[in-house]
């Protein structure tokens, strides 16, 4: 695992968490008695939405990890992503957490570099399928 709050290089893409993003996930770690050293955020993604895959966040445990995943640390939040799902799906993308209003809140993805996401910003075309 990689002890830094700068984006981490996996082969051609990078994954990284806002100040704002880390410390949301930590108080719902907080809220849910689940500890922090024993809490993983899993991104990843599903088919389907209007642009091709929807993002997809989870709660894990070291009992949820499998051989494939790639783990390392952003702003204290350890994060586990499918080596796969981050290379050729995800690319290079940056979480964070909104709170403009009651109605517009919760995680937002932003695809960094290579992807192409709908104006909502609920999916995305995956990276393997622009180049």
């Amino acid at each position: 695992m990689s002890e830094t709050n700068q984006p981490v290089r996996l082969e051609t893409s990078e994954l990284r968490l806002t100040e704002k993003a880390a410390q949301i996930f930590k108080e719902a770690c907080t809220s849910e008695g689940n500890s922090l050293e024993e809490s993983y955020l899993r991104v990843g993604a599903n088919a389907g939405g209007c642009s091709g895959y929807k993002y997809e966040l989870d709660w894990n445990s070291p009992n949820d990890l499998k051989p494939n995943d790639t783990q390392f640390v952003s702003h204290g939040v350890k994060i586990v992503v499918d080596k796969t799902c981050l290379n050729d799906i995800l690319g290079t993308v940056e979480i964070d957490y909104t709170d403009k209003n009651m109605v517009e809140q919760g995680f937002v993805f932003k695809q960094l570099r290579q992807g192409v996401q709908c104006g909502c910003g609920e999916s995305f075309t995956a990276v393997k399928d622009l180049k």
